[in-house]
Order: C-alpha cells, then sequence, then structure tokens
C-alpha cells in the first residue's frame, strides 16, 4: 500500500514539474512577444531595459551605482513600480523617489527614455550576487496605439568585495571621494579642577555616502577622566545633485582626578578610490588638572570608616566580657565572697548618684534626699548580715521572714 502511494506521489510530481515548466515557458513567450512588434520584415522592440554598473569591484562600504534605463516605443502614462530585493551582503536604497525622463534613439527610432538610479553598498568581503529587478511599467504604444502593461527585469549582476591591505585590520574606515572633520572644544581654563567638564562637538562629513554608512570614531578616555558620549546626529542633505551626509556627535569629559591628561587625538581611516588611504588626526587637547582625586577622597573615606568599625567592635567585645552588675552581685553571694559582695553594691550606688550626695559626712553642703540615707542604711543592714556574729545560717532558714526581708533588701539595692 505504502509502494503504490509513494508511486502515485511521484508521478504527480513529475507532472507538476513538467506543468510549471510549460507555464513558464509559456509566460517567457508571452514576454517576448509583448516586448516586441513585426512590422513587415522588420521587427520593432515595444520596450526594452538597459543597465549599467560604475564598478564590479568595489571596496567594502564603497558606493556602487546601478543605472537602470526604461525605453518604450511611445510615452509613458502611469507610474513605474519595482522593489529592491533583500540581501545579507549588501544594502540597496534608491537614489531618488523620481526618475529622470528623456528620450533615446536607437536605429531610427525614438524612444521615450526613464532612468532610474540605485546605490549598492557592499556589507562584506567576497562574492555578492544581486538578483534580477522587476519594473512594471504602463505606456502608450506608438506602434499598435493601445495602452500597454508590461513588465521589464534587469539582468542580474556579480560583484566581488574587498578590504585594502593598507587598512589596519578590525579598524573602522570610510570609502568616499571627500572627508572633513571639525572639532570644537571648550574654553580652555588657565587652571582645572577635579570635578570640572569639558565639552567636545565632532562633525563628519562625507561627499556621495549615506550618514548611517559612517562609521562612529572609537573616542576614549585616560583613567581618571568620565567619558560620556551623546547620541549621534544624523543628517543627509543633496546640493544640485551632490549628496552630503553628516554625523554630529557631542562627548563630555568629567575629571575625576588629578593630573596631566591629553585627551582626542584620534585617528580616522579614509579610503579614497582614486588615490588610496588617507589618516585625518584629530585635534590634542591637553589639561593639567591640580588637587587629590576624588578617588583618593573617598579612599581616606573608607580607610577612616575601616578604623572607627574596628574600635567600635573592639569596644564592643570589651563590653561583652565585663558581666552586668547584677549577674556579678548574683556570682558573688552564691559564692559567699562577701568583700566582693558588699564592694559591687557600692558600686551600684555609686553609679546610681554621685559619690558626694551617697556619702553625705563629706560635705555639708550637698541637699541629701530619704531615697539616697535608705540606699546607705539598706548597704549597712547587708554588711551586718553577711559580717554580723549573731546572724548564722541556721538562723536565716529558721526565720523565713527574717529571709524575705534580705531578698527584699538586695532587690531594693541593686535595682
Amino acid at each position: 500500500m505504502k509502494n503504490r502511494r509513494g508511486h502515485y506521489l511521484s508521478r504527480l510530481n513529475r507532472r507538476l514539474v513538467f506543468l510549471l515548466g510549460l507555464l513558464a515557458f509559456f509566460q517567457l513567450s508571452v514576454f517576448a512577444d509583448e516586448h516586441q512588434i513585426k512590422q513587415g520584415n522588420k521587427v520593432i522592440a515595444t520596450s526594452q531595459l538597459l543597465s549599467q554598473v560604475s564598478n564590479v569591484h568595489p571596496v567594502v562600504g564603497e558606493q556602487v551605482v546601478l543605472r537602470f534605463e526604461l525605453l518604450v516605443n511611445g510615452f509613458f502614462n502611469g507610474g513605474t513600480k519595482f522593489e529592491l530585493p533583500s540581501m545579507s551582503t549588501a544594502r540597496l536604497s534608491r537614489a531618488s523617489s523620481f526618475a529622470i525622463n528623456g528620450n533615446k534613439k536607437i536605429a531610427g527610432i525614438t524612444y521615450s527614455s526613464q532612468l532610474w538610479e540605485v546605490y549598492l553598498y557592499p556589507e562584506q568581503q567576497g562574492l555578492i550576487e544581486l538578483p534580477s529587478i522587476r519594473f512594471d511599467i504602463k505606456f502608450m504604444d506608438n506602434v499598435s496605439h493601445k495602452p500597454k502593461v508590461l513588465s521589464l527585469l534587469s539582468e542580474p549582476k556579480v560583484f566581488f568585495a574587498y578590504i585594502p591591505e593598507d587598512i589596519p585590520k578590525n579598524a573602522p574606515f570610510i570609502v568616499a571621494e571627500q572627508v572633513s572633520i571639525e572639532e570644537q572644544w571648550s574654553e580652555p581654563k588657565q587652571s582645572y579642577q577635579v570635578g570640572d567638564v569639558i565639552e567636545r562637538n565632532v562633525t563628519i562629513s562625507v561627499v556621495n555616502l549615506p550618514s548611517m554608512n559612517i562609521p562612529r570614531i572609537r573616542v576614549t578616555a585616560p583613567k581618571g577622566v568620565k567619558l560620556i558620549a551623546q547620541e549621534a546626529k544624523l543628517s543627509d542633505s543633496n546640493n544640485r545633485g551632490e549628496n552630503i551626509a553628516m554625523v554630529n556627535q557631542t562627548y563630555r569629559y568629567i575629571v575625576n582626578e588629578g593630573g596631566d591628561y591629553a585627551l582626542g587625538g584620534e585617528t580616522l581611516n579614509w579610503w579614497q578610490p582614486k588615490d588610496g588611504l588617507h589618516r585625518l588626526k584629530f585635534a590634542t587637547y591637553s589639561i593639567d588638572v591640580a588637587g587629590a582625586g576624588l578617588f583618593n577622597t573617598w579612599m581616606l573615606v573608607v580607610i577612616a570608616l575601616a578604623i572607627v568599625f574596628v574600635a567600635l567592635v573592639g569596644l564592643r567585645k570589651q563590653k561583652m566580657f565585663k558581666l552586668p552588675q547584677r549577674v556579678s552581685l548574683s556570682r558573688s553571694l552564691l559564692a559567699r565572697d562577701w568583700r566582693g559582695f558588699i564592694n559591687l553594691l557600692y558600686q551600684r550606688a555609686d553609679s546610681v548618684s554621685a559619690p558626694a550626695q551617697i556619702k553625705p559626712h563629706l560635705t555639708d553642703r550637698q541637699y541629701v534626699t530619704d531615697e539616697l540615707v535608705n540606699k546607705q542604711l539598706a548597704i549597712s543592714s547587708l554588711f551586718r548580715y553577711c559580717f554580723g556574729g549573731t546572724t548564722s545560717k541556721d538562723d536565716v532558714k529558721a526565720s523565713p521572714s527574717n529571709k524575705l526581708s534580705i531578698k527584699r533588701l538586695f532587690r531594693y539595692v541593686v535595682r
């Protein structure tokens, strides 16, 4: 079953190819008949297309002019339409949206003509194949006196683009007959400081090349200077048949550090088809910046902050090893370290009020509150409890009320 289906499909494909071939032959025959008329023993062409190429061996990026001349035995009575093919190896563009109209005499017959120009710009090195371009025309035929609508096909073209050996490898370059550069810098100062801004405006003008085909110069800034490039402004104009393209770009240099700097000084590679390679040099702008750089200032700030951080960490660690007073009092009480316990009690009292207020006998001029007197009496009671000969551990156990009063007294002192 599968073999039979494959056999039928194969026969169908062969017949389809045969029919397409017949159809193509028929169309070509009609196309040939529509372009010429036999008058007696003489064959007169009703329409034809002549093409011309300015250069078949261009440099990559060079403008190649393609001229297509449409001729009809009569006059054009409608708009001509054609579409440019899309190519991966080159870019095509129309020179104008209007044709140049005229007349041309061939073999004693005067034809009306339309001249269309197309620009081709190779984008890579190697072989470039341009397919046929189809022109749809409308005209009134002088022989048959009838309006006609025909399609004219141009011949395919082949080009070979190359990059000259004199051009530095991977360096941008411009291929044109005329190139000029202009630049403007900010007004020079007697002295520059960190934070100053220097503005630079660069304009590149090229003849017979679109602005989008002009490569951007590689602008860099030395260490210590920040570069900010604004978006380039492109413009194209036509002056008496001469196309002029301009690229204008503004750069800003911001000084971040002190020192001597040389700004600008780039090289633009320009390949002139007749004379070869030219290297256009941009001006160099030298400045002397005094003072410490912003980067060094930030480094000093960072170092100072690091020192403060280390000091704070050290102090915190030191405080972590020192126990709080309440914890020290509890540990001394559990260990029956009475001398240390009483010392901590007095330290606690000293931290609450000045020593002169806790010990009013040092001066009669200090005002003593009842709170301070009660603190002193409580500390004395705890001292007698700890060091008095009449109180013992057994007495404390036997008298819960006394133990409770001692706890309250302790909380009152250390709070």
